[in-house]
């Protein structure tokens, strides 16, 4: 990273964007912003002090005396009111271009045809991920630079201290280099060379990277640090709920929101690199994000965040609440990490021939997901088993919420694993984009599973969860359910799932022993 000024990615980045001329028309642009922003700021204040000396004027009271406080601060609010200002605008515009520029970076170069080129220089695949993070934003880095000065010296004027500009300026700068791998890890996931793609998907990340802001009201504040607005949720003087302040939490302690910030952005940023250098270089229908083992360590490491951020809130939340919400939880990790260690068809016949000759190891990196779907399940129970008993002394704690979590995760894994090698089985057929047409068919299943859940119900509520039960998950998270009195429905959709299962890994045997056919040449 300190080497990143002589990076050949980052300097034909820098040379690109920062010509001569482009370099002073952005750098007047900003200052006359700024002048503007600086204007409108003293005009909003005066306004409200020539209203609050005009009702003194006229109604004297308590007027009088706001009115003296109001014109006493006028200075100081004004510097206070232009320096939220600036330093909002600088968070938005690094945070939401650095994301935005990284996500058409690779499918950019696709579109230019010149991504071929740099995949096979000499370049590293780490040294090409810092050129593009720090190259792609360069423009927004100078204009946010252009503006630094003039927003530190309104700060001081209008009461900040150094301390929460050097703690909201580093926040603003972990962010953005957080989305902008994000970014970039989005960009290499698009076969597509339309760029449209990419900025609906940029869009949809930067959404729920702000929406993390309302995690600071649950048992869960700490991944609030994810949002840009916490990390100037001080300058700006924004409240979390009902005004009241939040503190995040960490394994039962405060911690300030930038360490939070910090701690979520580099561990986080880490899976991201991790996935990044792995897979840069590589040809798309290669791509594999995670390898087999990292895949379960990612499941360990998401599920240790939760439970080290957990907070009761003051209050005991019973435990088989939070047991069903990690479960939930679980399911979509499951899923993700599913899709992110699909075999490659190639890998998967080569490992199926080794498979047949005896040589093939059940644990392979190159073969089923499912029994690596199997050691994440089991590593997250874990997880679990020790997250509540730790957070017994906050929880109203029940054995039996063990029990009950036991059983909705391995009916969540049979439906995930289901879903996975269902899709793995398209990878194996001639679809185009077969992961996303896999997981339409996926949607649709379950959207006819809905339909015929809402049928079973109209006969009777007893119909309806019983159809629930067997053809989604969701009927195990029914609050009536106790362990260990689950109903047979509950076991009679996990028996239907795990003969679908093998029904699935048939149809992948049969396709992966079918012999390879090379077309005939044809005669003269």
């Amino acid at each position: 990273m300190l080497k990143f000024w002589r990076n050949p990615e980052f300097v034909r980045h820098r040379r690109a964007e920062l010509r001569p001329t482009r370099v002073i028309t952005v750098a007047f642009v900003v200052f006359f912003l700024c002048a503007l922003i600086g204007l409108a700021c003293w005009a909003e204040r005066q306004t409200e002090l020539d209203n609050a000396l005009h009702y003194a004027h006229q109604l004297d009271g308590k007027w009088t005396a706001y009115a003296e406080k109001l014109q006493h601060d006028n200075a100081r609010l004004t510097w206070l009111l232009f320096a939220k200002w600036l330093i909002g605008l600088q968070g938005g515009l690094l945070t939401f271009w650095s994301l935005f520029s990284c996500a058409q970076s690779v499918t950019g170069e696709r579109d230019r045809k010149t991504w071929d080129f740099q995949r096979t220089t000499s370049l590293r695949s780490s040294e090409i991920v810092i050129g593009k993070l720090l190259g792609e934003p360069v423009l927004a880095y100078f204009a946010a630079l252009c503006v630094l000065p003039i927003a530190l010296i309104v700060g001081f004027l209008g009461g900040l201290t150094v301390r929460s500009l050097a703690a909201t300026y580093l926040s603003i700068l972990a962010s953005a280099l957080f989305l902008g791998l994000g970014g970039l890890w989005i960009s290499t996931l698009l076969e597509t060379r339309s760029r449209g793609v990419g900025l609906i998907g940029a869009l949809g990340f930067y959404g729920f990277m702000l929406g993390t802001f309302g995690f600071a009201t649950s048992w869960f504040p700490g991944i609030a640090g994810f949002s840009p607005l916490t990390a100037m949720h001080s300058v700006l003087q924004m409240r979390f709920d009902n005004g009241r302040e939040v503190t995040p939490m960490l394994f039962g302690h405060e911690v300030p929101w930038l360490l939070m910030t910090l701690l979520l952005c580099g561990s986080f940023g880490f899976w991201f690199v991790v996935m990044l250098v792995r897979n840069l270089k590589r040809d798309y229908e290669e791509i594999r994000l995670l390898s087999r083992w990292q895949a379960v360590g990612c499941v360990a490491f998401l599920n240790f965040v939760f439970y080290a951020l957990f907070t009761s809130g003051g209050h005991s939340p019973p435990s088989a609440e939070l047991a069903t919400f990690m479960v939930s939880i679980n399911g979509v990790i499951l899923f993700a990490i599913g899709l992110a260690t699909l075999t490659p068809h190639e890998r998967l016949k080569i490992w199926w021939r080794e498979r047949s000759g005896g040589t093939g190891a059940l644990f392979s990196e190159n073969g089923l997901p499912w029994p690596w779907l199997a050691l994440s399940a089991l590593v997250a129970y874990a997880l679990m088993v020790w997250g509540l008993l730790a957070w017994r002394l906050s929880l109203d704690f029940h054995v039996r919420s063990l029990g009950m979590a036991a059983v909705q995760l391995l009916i969540v894994l049979a439906f995930i694993t289901r879903d996975v090698l269902f899709i793995q089985w398209c990878t194996l057929t001639r679809l185009r984009q077969p992961i996303v047409k896999g997981v339409l068919f996926l949607c649709l299943y379950y959207g006819a599973a809905g339909v015929v859940t809402a049928l079973a119900a109209v006969s009777s509520e007893a119909a309806g969860k019983t159809a629930m039960r067997l053809l989604t998950p969701v009927g195990v998270f029914d609050p009536t359910v106790e362990w260990p009195h689950v109903p047979a429905s509950v076991y009679g959709g996990l028996a239907i799932q795990i003969a679908l299962i093998a029904t699935i890994i048939v149809m992948i045997a049969n396709r992966l022993a079918r012999p390879v056919t090379v077309p005939a040449a044809s005669g003269d």
